[in-house]
């Protein structure tokens, strides 16, 4: 028997859609088409920063969408428990085809259970498009469209004309009408943290999206790692709101700390309550390197956690057999001198993405010769990393002759190693340096000082015109009349 009241509680809610794709296939400009011509409101003025999450109204029904920044950040947000979306939109260049890209993300498409698939063939409007050379692609990743025999709805488009737009907001509300889509309004209200950021005149603040019940002002809501108080509660406008129901993103304002993108929020009875579920966050994973390996060590500032997180995960898909990446630290907010001191004394790049750097940072870095790197998309922050493990490889030696001495003497032979004695006619000789052996003026072999003496007292430097005895190290034997030359090398600094 059906209980008529559990149903009386059920209310039909919007669907969320992700969109996702190669990198270069369209997803931003199909997002901003949408959220420019039918984004809710549009007298408020628009969305003045990157918040996750927005709504739009198509024939008079809402649809979430979530703006990830890639499908790293939708995985990762998947891989904490918050199933997240109804629907995914899989953005093909109807020109350029299927990508490793696309098949990463029909991957986590299969992988996320219960998310309904439609694929948005874009650039129709250009020459070279051929859609049907695409779903014969798909057709061999096991993605069979409509057009073709198959059960999956694909829509041809151009986020650049907006051609197919209102097809492709028709199939959205037509699966989610077919997926009946509903949520329990009468119990404590729970969710998913879409994106998380420091607000520096408002604190800790975070982008949710709800999944069953109403969110309202005072509630006091914590997930695994934050706990708070609902101060501020906003649509994704900015634009107070009381409450916030199935589906609908919202803005929160009263997190003591600031929550970790993908989490799922609960809200509860007390604080106290809240308090008790608070885990403790987890160490930071250490990168293991061979000892002849060479490491870029990074410092990362971004404008959210959500951002953070997605550069992150793009980042260990770099082959780093080579070069290993070392995160030092990874953090939101703008560049400080504290963050310049240490890119300094760990040799550290510092990516900055979407943040700016206060003046005394700034002052800090020119003084330093510290480099900072500016970003606005993921994708071109990775070029540059991948660009810095490449001059790590091909970064060159640097050679500074030290002084020259003349061999007068050989004390003892062994294996590998010798004791000599002689004059130090150029320069300096130093322990520690690199030698030449020059015999008849043509270079014999190469050795270095391990250990320099003069007056059978320990030196590190003995100077021209000075006697000396060094322990060589080398393969070359050494013989009396030879003259040796001291030199040392060091790598060029990089200009990170």
């Amino acid at each position: 028997m059906i209980n008529n009241k559990k149903q009386e509680n059920m209310a039909t809610r919007p669907p969320v859609v992700v969109v996702l794709g190669h990198i270069d296939h369209g997803k931003t400009s199909l997002l901003m088409a949408i959220r420019e011509f039918n984004i809710l409101e549009k007298e408020a003025g628009g969305i003045t920063q990157h918040v996750g999450a927005y709504e739009i109204e198509h024939d008079s029904h809402k649809i979430t969408f979530i703006d990830t920044p890639g499908h790293e950040a939708f995985s990762a947000i998947r891989s904490r428990g918050s199933k997240i979306a109804d629907i995914a939109i899989l953005v093909i260049d109807a020109c350029e085809g299927i990508k490793k890209q696309t098949k990463e993300a029909i991957t986590h498409i299969k992988n996320a259970e219960g998310l309904s698939l439609i694929v948005a063939l874009n650039k129709i409007d250009k020459p070279g498009a051929n859609p049907e050379m695409v779903k014969q692609q798909l057709g061999r990743e096991d993605i069979w469209v409509e057009s073709i025999g198959g059960k999956i709805p694909c829509v041809e488009i151009s986020a650049k004309t907006g051609q197919g737009i209102n097809d492709l907001l028709d199939l959205i509300l037509l699966v989610a009408e077919m997926e009946e889509l509903k949520a329990d309004i009468s119990v404590n209200a729970t969710g998913a943290i879409i994106e998380s950021y420091l607000d520096h005149q408002r604190g800790p603040t975070a982008t949710i999206l709800i999944e069953q019940g109403i969110l309202k002002q005072g509630d006091y809501i914590g997930t695994n790692t934050s706990v708070g108080k609902v101060k501020n509660l906003e649509d994704f406008l900015g634009k107070e709101i009381k409450e916030a129901k199935p589906s609908q993103p919202g803005i929160i304002v009263g997190f003591e700390s600031v929550p970790v993108v993908g989490e799922k929020f609960f809200v509860y009875n007390s604080y106290d309550e809240a308090k008790q579920n608070v885990k403790k966050k987890e160490k930071r994973e250490v990168v293991e390197m061979s000892p002849d390996q060479k490491c870029l060590n990074l410092i990362i500032k971004g404008d959210a956690y959500g951002s953070l997180e997605a550069i992150e995960e793009i980042l260990k898909t770099l082959p780093q057999d080579k070069v290993c990446l070392r995160i030092i630290k990874s953090e939101v907010g703008d560049i400080a001198d504290q963050d310049i001191k240490m890119a300094k004394s760990s040799e550290a790049v510092v990516l900055a993405f979407r943040v700016k750097k206060d003046k005394i940072a700034e002052i800090t870095a020119e003084n330093n010769k510290t480099r900072i790197y500016d970003f606005e998309l993921i994708y071109d922050l990775t070029q540059k990393v991948r660009e810095l493990m490449e001059r790590k490889l091909t970064k060159e030696k640097e050679r500074t002759d030290l002084g020259k001495m003349e061999v007068v003497a050989i004390f003892r032979t062994e294996k590998n190693r010798q004791i000599v004695g002689g004059n130090v006619t150029e320069g300096e000789i130093q322990k520690g340096a690199l030698l030449e052996i020059f015999r008849d003026n043509e270079k014999i072999g190469n050795g270095k000082i391990v250990e320099l003496q003069a007056n059978k007292k320990d030196f590190d430097v003995v100077k021209k015109g000075k006697e000396c005895g060094i322990l060589y190290q080398g393969s070359e034997r050494i013989k009396e009349g030879d003259e040796l030359v001291a030199y040392k090398e060091e790598y060029v600094k990089e200009e990170l």
